[in-house]
């Protein structure tokens, strides 16, 4: 017999920012695996707490265990479990039909609405521990372009990006609805702030002319 891995958004980081549907599946499950962060955001869960790699190979057969038992397992992931998380890999390498999505707040809508921009059109590329692949021609030619990062190299990172895609606004989003939250935008000439934290949405915006 086995269980059912549901694979959590849990929104940007802040606790009121949890949806609702996410607190309930995390305190149904027999086992809660995620960083002691997003473990933090769900006090009343009486279930287990197990920390969990962050590469996909490594974590699977943790869960995995869980799930032959015949655990209910949520897996905590940040922001939304379809953009640029452990869920995609987690679930490639477990039974199929064996996950559940369960969507939360992405911090690229969350940034976008700090700004007032629509997101409609948006272009999502990730700089977290990892080197960004060449740009397509939608990447190029896109009204808006976010890019997920932050800490060392990525403020040069943004400004090699903006030197090659034109004149752009770039709107800088750190530590989303944290305590130390920050919001700050840069005009064409102005340059990017240093010391990014490693919780940062660039945005993109391409200037009308």
């Amino acid at each position: 017999m086995t269980g059912i891995v549901h694979l959590v958004g849990c929104g940007p980081g802040g606790v009121e920012w949890v949806l609702p549907r996410a607190r309930a599946v995390v305190a149904s499950a027999d086992v809660v695996f995620g960083p002691e962060d997003l473990q933090a955001l769900f006090p009343e869960s009486p279930a287990p707490r197990i920390g969990l790699p962050s590469r996909p190979e490594t974590a699977a057969p943790l869960v995995r265990a869980s799930l032959e038992r015949g655990l209910d397992c949520a897996v905590l992931v940040r922001g939304d479990c379809g953009l640029h998380s452990l869920a995609k890999g987690l679930q490639a390498r477990l039974p199929p039909g064996s996950c559940r999505r369960v969507p939360g707040l992405s911090s690229v809508q969350v940034a976008c609405a700090a700004f007032g921009l629509d997101w409609e059109r948006v272009r999502i590329l990730s700089a977290h521990g990892r080197e960004l692949e060449a740009l397509s021609e939608a990447d190029r030619t896109a009204p808006l372009l976010a890019v997920l990062g932050g800490g060392e190299g990525f403020s040069t990172l943004l400004d090699v990006l903006r030197t090659g895609l034109g004149i752009r606004r770039i709107h800088l989003a750190s530590d989303l609805t944290l305590t130390g939250e920050s919001l700050r935008s840069c005009d064409p000439q102005e340059p990017i702030p240093t010391g990014l934290s490693s919780r940062t949405v660039a945005l993109l915006e391409t200037i009308s002319s």
